[in-house]
């Protein structure tokens, strides 16, 4: 799954001009604590597939979430930002 991430730039979308994250982002890593399959972030945010997969390639390469055996999960980092 993350091998075929891009790289984010710390502009996306996923992340303010203040560095706080968007709503989305923050919805996104509280459906992934405990860890989530793409499947279960759509259901839950109501999204097609296609609309939340960017999303969360952009969280996964700013280092908010992470491979866990086939389900993302919320990394440290992650949990610090959602924080704020």
């Amino acid at each position: 799954m993350i091998s075929d991430m891009y790289d984010a730039a710390e502009d996306t979308p996923q992340v303010k001009p203040d560095g706080t994250l968007t709503q989305s982002a923050k919805d996104i890593l509280r459906v992934c604590e405990p860890p989530a399959t793409m499947e279960d972030i759509s259901r839950a945010l109501v999204r097609h597939f296609s609309q939340v997969l960017p999303m969360v390639r952009d969280l996964v390469n700013l280092g908010l979430l992470e491979d866990q055996n086939g389900r993302l999960a919320v990394t440290d980092y992650g949990r610090e930002k959602l924080g704020r």
